[in-house]
């Protein structure tokens, strides 16, 4: 009965973290869903805004590895706050008047939106680490899925807003930024010191596997760029050469991320008792026949945006689960640099790799390379099933 307002009081904590996370997503995907307007109000290429989608998207993940290897002694949320009030700042990326200097405004706003967003991670994953009451693959999926959540709640957002009211309307969206701030002070949440000692119950506790750090981050970095390669060129593929409507492709979107966010609760919940790995296994080798069979159908069925977002439930948990088996991984990084470089350094592989499509995209269009993701989840899967291996192996 003692620990019931410590456990009460865990859940607000994470609820506020959440929150933060899920607003400040909500800014990095309100960009990739508008690239075809802003083509037509800016008269730039394509492959230029997909550039500056991905550099808010490398931005946003590369800082992270700096903030989490410096960060490691603090523990107020005071930069989680901040992180949210900059990542707002991408809201003005669609809305500015056009003119010769344009891309390059664009491209000093996606640099400080991304900075924000940066902070969020590393810093929200760490807070993560002290609620102890919460079992660690439960509080991870909650806090991972809801950034993707809000990341492809902005897709749907952004859409609608701009098929009705035009680009412009996007700068309302900045009011939820300090909406998300407030809640991490009044929680009262502070960030933990990891120790080894700590580090080693909980490990033995909730039955985790401990892994080499170096192919876990390799498997993140695969996972993401799936994940970015769609979110990216899924909504302008649907809209620009499957002829749906700009809210419908969004709304594709972020029914893959709702999908997602119970999918990775789910089975979240369930990797304690099930195996880590083998979840990871399982979402990764159905994830991959699911993508391309909803690929050959998307052009031609509208109905095939269930199937998307059951795709949705299936694979996206395995990157939170990444998350969580990088807390106890084998490693010589501290907690905050392992934290800054699973979150951040994957990401920021994975617009480096979208960088290079973009151009690709001017000549083979916007349906070949989203290919590239059920084959990336055959990899996972391949890199699972050695991952299996070596533990076993390590076991005896």
């Amino acid at each position: 009965m003692n620990d019931a307002p410590s456990y009460a009081r865990q859940w607000c904590q994470l609820l506020a973290l959440t929150f933060a996370h899920a607003i400040a997503d909500t800014y990095v995907g309100i960009i990739a869903p508008v690239l075809i307007p802003m083509r037509d109000h800016y008269g730039v290429s394509i492959a230029l805004l997909i550039f500056i989608a991905s550099l808010l998207g490398f931005s946003s993940n590369i800082f992270q590895i700096p903030v989490g290897h410096l960060r490691a002694s603090w523990t107020g949320p005071g930069l989680i706050g901040l992180g949210v009030l900059l990542a707002g700042v991408s809201v003005f990326i669609p809305c500015l008047p056009a003119g010769p200097f344009s891309v390059a405004w664009m491209s000093l706003l996606a640099l400080t939106a991304g900075f924000g967003v940066a902070t969020v991670h590393p810093e929200g994953l760490r807070a993560l680490h002290g609620l102890d009451k919460i079992p660690s693959s439960l509080s991870t999926a909650v806090f991972m899925v809801a950034g993707f959540t809000g990341f492809a709640g902005g897709a749907l957002l952004s859409s609608t807003l701009t098929e009705h009211f035009g680009l412009g309307s996007l700068v309302w969206l900045y009011a939820a930024a300090p909406i998300a701030a407030v809640p991490l002070y009044l929680s009262g949440i502070r960030l933990p010191i990891e120790t080894d000692k700590e580090k080693s119950a909980l490990e033995h506790r909730e039955n985790i596997p401990s892994i080499p750090f170096a192919p876990l981050f390799a498997m993140a970095a695969l996972l993401a760029t799936c994940s970015q390669i769609q979110a990216t060129l899924l909504p302008s593929y649907l809209h620009e050469e499957a002829g749906y409507s700009l809210s419908f492709s969004g709304l594709s979107f972020t029914l893959f991320g709702l999908g997602g966010m119970v999918g990775a609760i789910t089975w979240g919940t369930l990797a304690p008792r099930l195996g880590h790995l083998r979840v990871l296994l399982f979402s990764a080798l159905v994830g991959a026949p699911l993508t391309a069979l909803y690929l050959l159908l998307a052009p031609h069925a509208v109905s095939a945006i269930a199937l998307l977002t059951f795709t949705g439930f299936i694979v996206y948990t395995g990157f939170p689960l990444c998350i969580t088996l990088a807390r106890y991984a084998d490693s010589s990084l501290r907690f905050g640099t392992r934290m800054g470089l699973i979150s951040g350094g994957s990401w920021g592989i994975a617009a480096v790799v979208l960088w290079g499509l973009g151009p690709l995209t001017e000549y083979t269009g916007l349906g070949l390379p989203l290919h590239l993701i059920w084959i990336g989840y055959l990899g996972a899967a391949l890199m699972t099933a050695r991952m299996i291996r070596h533990h076993k192996t390590r076991a005896h």
